[in-house]
C-alpha cells in the first residue's frame, strides 16, 4: 500500500466522520427544538428559546465551518499539487 492509497483512505474516514457528526448535531438540535416546543410544560419566548437552543446551532455551525474549511484546504493543497 503506498502513500497515496493510504492518504485517500484517511480522507475518506475523516469525510465520513465529519458528515456523521454534523448529522448527529443536526438531529439533535432538531430533537431539542421540537422538544422544546410541544414537550415542555413552560412557556418559551423568543430570548429563552435561543437561549435553550443556543448550544446546538453554536456546534453545528462550528463543525460546518471546519469542514468547509478543510474541504477548502484539501481543494487548494491539490491545486497546488497539480500545478507543480
Amino acid at each position: 500500500m503506498n502513500d497515496k492509497k493510504f492518504h485517500e483512505y484517511i480522507y475518506d474516514v475523516e469525510n465520513w466522520l465529519d458528515e456523521a457528526v454534523i448529522g448527529f448535531l443536526s438531529f439533535g438540535f432538531i430533537v431539542v427544538l421540537v422538544d422544546l416546543l410541544f414537550y415542555q410544560s413552560q412557556n418559551y419566548s423568543f430570548i429563552t428559546l435561543g437561549d435553550a437552543i443556543y448550544p446546538w446551532v453554536t456546534m453545528v455551525a462550528l463543525m460546518i465551518i471546519g469542514r468547509e474549511l478543510w474541504l477548502l484546504n484539501r481543494s487548494v493543497e491539490h491545486y497546488l499539487e497539480k500545478g507543480e
